[in-house]
């Protein structure tokens, strides 16, 4: 069972920062020797104050080798943690050979565990992958029926039919993008993704990343009166669609700017993993 309330967790992670700054922990093995290492990030505020922590889970040693094996192919599952360590969301990564896939959960009602301590997910969101080459493309989807896709971790994870979601926005950027504006069906910025640039001696020969994720965009709008710009928020997101940009988030490093990814952490992958 959580330490803490997961529900309060997810809520003051996402509905009360409006951007959050996604740090990829240092993997000294995948540096030095090559080795694929599970995936950890750290989660804080634009003041750098903690939030919560991204960890993907250990699945024993044939899980390892499957990531040396099949690195951004493989399969995986991490959780979303608040400060307390309580898990808050879980992100599934199928094995894909080409177009990657990203499924959302949730705690049913977002606080039900099973009698013996084990959660019970709900699947609300998918992230879908669109090759092409010379474009970095994804299509971002939400759970758009009453009926819940429900299991338990212990469980075959569910592969939710596609007449269940419905797109909620999709990034288009070109080959070596390192900002990824997620545009609604007007083509307007309603969230982003910025790859922050942290020193060319870092992004060669360390294997961090950090990405500023922000729930919000504005654009400008003119009076007629006194003919001055003023900032308005475009849309708010609601706690699901937050929820499914940091997963976006997750992804995209893992597709273009992991090390095992080719991309060595300045986008230059091969066209190959530029599919992954």
């Amino acid at each position: 069972m959580p330490s803490s309330n997961p529900e309060k967790g997810l809520k003051h992670l996402l509905l009360n920062n409006n951007t959050l700054v996604v740090t990829r922990k240092l993997e000294m093995l995948s540096i030095f020797m090559g080795f694929e290492q599970s995936n950890r990030y750290t989660i804080e505020n634009e003041a750098g104050e903690p939030l919560g922590y991204i960890a993907e889970e250990p699945r024993g040693i044939l899980s390892m080798f499957a990531r040396q094996i099949f690195r951004t192919h493989r399969p995986f599952r991490a959780l979303v943690m608040d400060l307390h360590g309580s898990p808050i969301l879980w992100i599934r990564r199928p094995f894909a050979w080409i177009n990657s896939r990203m499924f959302v959960q949730r705690l049913k009602d977002l606080r039900e565990y099973t009698p013996e301590g084990e959660p019970v997910l709900d699947t609300f969101a998918e992230v879908q992958q669109e090759w092409h080459l010379w474009r970095r493309r994804y299509h971002l989807f939400l759970r758009d029926q009453p009926k819940r896709i429900l299991s338990t971790i212990s469980e075959p994870q569910p592969e939710p039919p596609t007449d269940s979601f419905t797109q909620f926005t999709k990034i288009d950027e070109g080959l070596l993008a390192w900002h990824f504006n997620m545009l609604d069906a007007r083509g307007i910025p309603i969230a982003s993704v910025n790859r922050a640039f942290r020193g060319f001696g870092r992004e060669i020969f360390t294997d961090t990343g950090q990405y500023v994720v922000t729930f919000d965009s504005t654009r400008r709008d003119v009076s007629d009166s006194d003919q001055t710009s003023q900032p308005t928020v475009v849309r708010n997101l609601t706690l699901d669609e937050r929820a499914l940009v940091l997963a976006a988030a997750v992804n995209i490093d893992y597709d273009y700017f992991s090390r095992h990814s080719d991309g060595h952490g300045l986008g230059f992958s091969t066209l190959w993993n530029s599919g992954s």
